[in-house]
């Protein structure tokens, strides 16, 4: 009873002192404080966010490669409480560690620690996530570098076993921090059950097979690893079909890109930064989309243009409120093509000939495939 007595005087004087002393010497106070805590703290502690940055545009991988970590350890021993999720169109549960909890785990015979903390933003939907890290301060040194690379080499292995391939869809609404949302990917369609000719079939599956394993090939020569395909046919030819027997000999994930829920190239760029390596990428009915077509922008129409954007103020030839083929062209050539590895990019179109001839040129397209007439053997893969 004593004891408590005295700790409810300590308290009430340093109510006192809180408001008798100058608030710089409470701030030094303060500091001094936390300086001794940091001091005494037998842990350290490292934050891993879900965004490089402030402008939610460049996923952290790190994050990533955490919570696959987390998955493939046995975290329901450890953890008092998990989110659990799965969709509809899918058999797997996924479950992630619950916002504020921790995790703990062990690593060359040392305690560790995981925990996950989500923010939501004041008068926003948008939600802040991040993992902090704890471990003893005394072997810091020593034991992070490994650790976060036991971590990265085992979330990637999880991702490679269990991974569920996913298709995205641009959401339209202007936000970079979700520019996509998906849903599980179960298309039926391979290259067995495709209505194709066997020397296409061969071709295409032999040029995918060197591209997923020409990594070193693409660093000798310096170029981008990602490679393009133009798919045209008439409708109904099996173009969609092709695309999703490429993901499944691949075990890609599918971005499919909407160009007219895209109102500018900022908002182009930000969806491709958000995109995974290991993806397919596609915009189906590229001459459809927007204005792309063969017949260039004539000397007075592009006058008229600037003239109209001078008189409501947009002197900005980029962000005027549309994709430009500018733009997409450097979507699939330029220097922001090689933010991502092992990326296909894939267009599709009922008439090839419509197409500015800058946009699927060797380099963009690298493999044109047209599906028109359908053969024999084709034929007969259909009636069976």
């Amino acid at each position: 009873m004593e004891l408590l007595s005295q700790i409810w005087s300590f308290l009430g004087l340093l109510t006192v002192l809180q408001n008798i002393l100058p608030v710089q010497l409470l701030s030094f106070l303060h500091s001094i404080y936390e300086s001794l805590q940091d001091f005494f703290n037998p842990y350290s502690y490292f934050e891993i966010p879900e965004f490089n940055g402030y402008s939610g545009i460049d996923v952290n991988d790190l994050y990533l490669h955490v919570n696959l970590y987390l998955n493939s350890i046995n975290t329901s021993t450890t953890c008092r409480r998990l989110t659990l999720s799965r969709s509809k169109s899918s058999n797997r549960i996924s479950y992630t560690v619950a916002p504020n909890h921790t995790v703990h785990d062990s690593f060359k015979g040392y305690h560790l620690s995981w925990t996950h903390h989500v923010e939501t933003a004041q008068d926003s939907l948008d939600e802040k996530r991040s993992f902090t890290l704890k471990l003893p301060k005394r072997h810091r040194m020593t034991l992070l570098d490994p650790y976060l690379e036991h971590v990265t080499t085992r979330g990637e292995e999880f991702e490679r076993v269990s991974r569920e391939r996913r298709l995205f869809t641009n959401n339209g609404h202007g936000s970079f921090e979700s520019g996509w949302s998906s849903v599980p990917f179960r298309h039926p369609s391979t290259f067995d059950t495709l209505a194709l000719e066997p020397e296409l079939k061969k071709q295409l599956t032999d040029d995918l097979m060197a591209f997923s394993e020409g990594k070193e090939f693409y660093n000798k020569i310096g170029r981008a690893w990602k490679r393009g395909y133009l798919l045209h046919g008439p409708p109904g030819s099996g173009k969609s079909s092709l695309i999703a027997a490429m993901a499944n000999f691949l075990c890609y994930n599918v971005y499919d890109l909407e160009l007219s829920k895209v109102s500018h190239n900022s908002e182009l760029r930000a969806l491709l930064i958000q995109t995974t390596s290991r993806s397919i990428i596609v915009i189906e009915d590229i001459d459809c989309s927007i204005d792309l077509t063969g017949d260039r922008i004539t000397k007075n129409r592009r006058l008229q243009s600037m003239a109209k954007n001078s008189q409501h103020g947009g002197d900005n030839g980029e962000d005027n409120g549309r994709v430009t083929l500018s733009g997409l062209l450097n979507f699939t050539d330029g220097l922001w093509s090689c933010c991502g590895e092992e990326r296909v990019i894939v267009f599709t179109t009922n008439h090839r000939d419509t197409i500015d001839p800058a946009l699927i040129r060797c380099g963009r397209m690298d493999v044109h495939v047209g599906l028109d007439t359908c053969g024999m053997h084709a034929f007969k893969t259909l009636l069976n």
